[in-house]
């Protein structure tokens, strides 16, 4: 259906504006993006549930449209110049791990860190990607922003301790000590990439789960930042 929104008080541009807390976003199981490009990836994962826009847009039309001023979209809008459409998303339940590789984000909490992880892993096929309790939400608008619609081609599971990985994966943590050069290093045929928090690395109780620490040799710097480092290990270990 199409409808027509000229007030910024509306009722149901209120409760959209919401969906940028983290607590009305698990409530309502949905996120907000923005721009064309996202929203090209959203309609083909089948994930839109409304889109708000300055005119009407050629699309499936059992999604609902809203035609909103744009004093409207710079309410609802979380970017400096934005591109005149932003749309609702239900979040997607994620599927069983069954990729040969995974990636795990242990407390990584930028979200431009995050958003850039996530891209990096698609374009490298790690399709299966886990989120730690304390990595930052998938759904926060600056991960969505960085991530360029990966979120919508990925299976990404938040929450789950990397013990349930054990089992069937090969653990592999990226640390300083004790570690071999990933350069040197050959995976088993299915593993988990490890990446940790930005300023403390991988966590204690994964290193000592870990089947093996790898580390990225570098030159007159200590450290790497965490989305750089993953880029790197990423297509070293593709």
């Amino acid at each position: 259906m199409i409808y027509k929104i000229s007030s910024r008080q509306n009722e149901h541009i209120k409760e959209v504006f919401k969906l940028y807390q983290s607590g009305e976003r698990k409530l309502q199981n949905k996120f907000i993006i923005e721009g064309f490009h996202l929203l090209d990836m959203a309609l083909k994962a089948k994930q839109v549930v409304e889109v708000f826009t300055l005119k009407e847009l050629n699309i499936d039309k059992t999604i609902d449209q809203y035609i909103v001023t744009s004093e409207i979209l710079e309410k609802l809008s979380k970017v400096k110049n934005p591109q005149g459409v932003i749309a609702v998303c239900k979040c997607k339940s994620p599927s069983k791990i069954v990729g040969k590789k995974v990636l795990y984000l242990d407390d990584v909490s930028d979200p431009g860190n995050v958003g850039t992880l996530l891209r990096t892993a698609l374009a490298f096929g790690y399709k299966d990607v886990v989120l730690s309790k304390n990595t930052c939400s998938i759904y926060n608008e600056k991960v969505i922003s960085a991530c360029q619609g990966a979120l919508f081609e990925l299976n990404i599971v938040e929450n789950m301790p990397i013990a349930n990985l054990k089992k069937d994966y090969q653990i592999l943590a990226t640390e300083i000590k004790g570690s071999v050069s990933a350069d040197e290093f050959e995976p088993s045929k299915k593993f988990v990439l490890v990446l940790g928090n930005e300023a403390h690395g991988v966590s204690k109780e994964i290193l000592a789960l870990a089947d093996k620490r790898i580390r990225i040799e570098i030159n007159d710097i200590e450290s790497l930042n965490v989305a750089v480092a993953g880029g790197i290990m990423m297509y070293i270990l593709k």
